[in-house]
């Protein structure tokens, strides 16, 4: 039980690891695209534009909901985890 709470808690904080780099990844496209070297944050992902940026937007913004979740999860069963061992 101990080995299956600790890869839960390492995929799941992987997750949000992997989230949070797509997202760095995005923004600084966004301010790419804008001809700015900042790195923008897109917070109103409706105002994207053409197919391409609508579809980076939807797999973002489910990938934040999947990393909002996953985030508890891990921290959980990391704790779950220590505690078992």
């Amino acid at each position: 039980m101990d080995i299956a709470l600790s890869i839960l808690s390492r995929l799941c904080i992987a997750w949000v690891i992997v989230y949070l780099f797509f997202s760095f990844l995005s923004a600084a496209w966004v301010g790419k695209r804008h001809g700015r070297s900042l790195v923008l944050l897109e917070f109103q992902p409706r105002r994207a534009r053409g197919a391409r940026e609508a579809g980076r937007a939807r797999l973002l913004k489910w990938m934040g909901l999947c990393a909002v979740l996953a985030l508890p999860v891990g921290i959980a069963s990391a704790v779950a985890s220590v505690i078992l061992s």
